[in-house]
């Protein structure tokens, strides 16, 4: 009798210690699916291929777009010349993918139309009273419509899907803007200035 309760305790201990070991492997063992999911995320966005063209093959003309916005290898440089200023904002056909780095310059002067000296600084006009600001949308990077002037010369890491650039300009009457006539502009502000651009490197 006390040869058969020995072998069923000695049974009994070893099935506890097999549990124990099973749920310790268990612990120890790593999470395969927090794992997997991580290294999918990382994967898709590893697996963005930036180096494409931003633009369709064919773009307006009246957008004014330099042969580099339709470069399909990083760095794409890409100047806009005389953006449109006659509405407060504009779609342009060239788009930002998520992880792009972009660096914004943006210069020259814009007719406002009135009597006088009417041009204005694009970026950072002067007797502006809070008016005649050029505008742009990074989707991913920058906030609606921000002001050049708070984007120029800094550089933004595009998050989310990315989309299209949007260029803007703030004013109370566009029917009168435009780059014909050029003058000194208020203040002689745009003497010996060029018609407004702005400049995109993406990287």
């Amino acid at each position: 009798m006390n040869k058969r309760i020995t072998l069923v305790a000695a049974a009994a201990l070893m099935a506890a210690a097999a549990v124990s070991t099973n749920a310790g492997a268990a612990a120890a063992a790593p999470q395969h699916g927090t794992v997997a999911t991580a290294a999918r995320s990382g994967a898709a966005s590893a697996a963005i291929n930036r180096n494409v063209r931003r633009t369709p093959a064919v773009t307006p003309k009246a957008l004014s777009m330099s042969p580099g916005c339709s470069g399909t290898t990083l760095p794409i440089d890409c100047t806009i010349t005389e953006p449109v200023v006659t509405t407060l904002q504009t779609t342009y056909n060239f788009s930002f993918l998520p992880g792009d780095h972009v660096t914004v310059n943006a210069g020259g002067c814009v007719q406002t139309g009135g009597h006088g000296l009417t041009w204005k600084r694009y970026v950072d006009p002067a007797s502006d009273n809070d008016l005649y600001h050029g505008l742009i949308t990074i989707p991913g990077a920058t906030s609606n419509l921000a002001r050049l002037l708070d984007v120029v010369g800094r550089q933004y890491v595009v998050g989310g899907r990315g989309g299209s650039l949007i260029l803007g300009y703030q004013d109370d009457n566009y029917g009168d803007n435009g780059y014909t006539a050029h003058d000194n502009g208020t203040g002689n502000q745009c003497l010996n200035s060029v018609n407004a651009f702005v400049h995109i490197v993406i990287s």
